[in-house]
């Protein structure tokens, strides 16, 4: 894994970006980071949930490691096809690199542990989960942004429409899954984070 990237990543680094997005080899390592921020935060929040219970903590893990790799895929899928609307130039596979990148703000999600073994760490691990919020929507719009090669207007009126046809997606998907009997929340719970 290319930590200069990642920390370019976390530092909003554009030109790092720009640079993740050119890089064909660039989606396996981000698919990598997709997946491990996925399992921490969903073994994480299962434990945190279900007063340390490792076996849920372990079965909500898988479902938001096979949860968050689709809505990755289609996050930016939505987000490609949405800036090509403003002229973007991108491709489902640029978008894919850097939102995946992007998602290295997810790691934080370790503080959900830390909030359940030492719960005086809530209000903290609250504070630092809104601040990694708002810099992961940074992220997000510098990487709209860098991977469509427009301005920052655009890429923010692309990330509004793409979370809007994202909700539109999970709901559709949630209630099929409620209708055959497959808990919606749990769709909803894995896919947190539209891209």
């Amino acid at each position: 894994m290319d930590m200069n990237r990642i920390m370019g990543v976390i530092t909003l680094k554009a030109p790092v970006y720009r640079e993740i997005a050119e890089d064909a080899n660039a989606t396996t390592p981000a698919g990598i980071i997709v997946a491990v921020v996925a399992l921490i935060a969903g073994f994480s929040q299962g434990l945190y949930g279900n007063q340390l219970n490792f076996v849920s903590a372990i079965i909500a893990a898988i479902a938001t490691v096979v949860f968050g790799l689709i809505a990755w895929f289609v996050g930016s899928w939505v987000l490609s096809f949405v800036a090509g609307w403003f002229g973007g130039k991108t491709n489902l596979q640029e978008m894919l690199r850097v939102t995946g990148f992007v998602e290295v703000f997810g790691i934080v999600a370790v503080l959900y542990l830390l909030a359940a073994l030492l719960p005086v760490l809530g209000c903290l691990a609250g504070l630092v989960l809104l601040i990694i919020s708002i810099l992961r929507i940074i992220g997000y719009v510098i990487g709209v942004r860098e991977a469509a090669e427009f301005t920052t207007g655009k890429a923010i009126i692309t990330a509004i429409i793409a979370v809007v046809i994202v909700a539109i997606i999970y709901a559709i998907g949630a209630t099929i899954l409620a209708a055959i009997g497959i808990g919606g929340a749990a769709l909803m719970g894995g896919l947190s984070t539209p891209q």
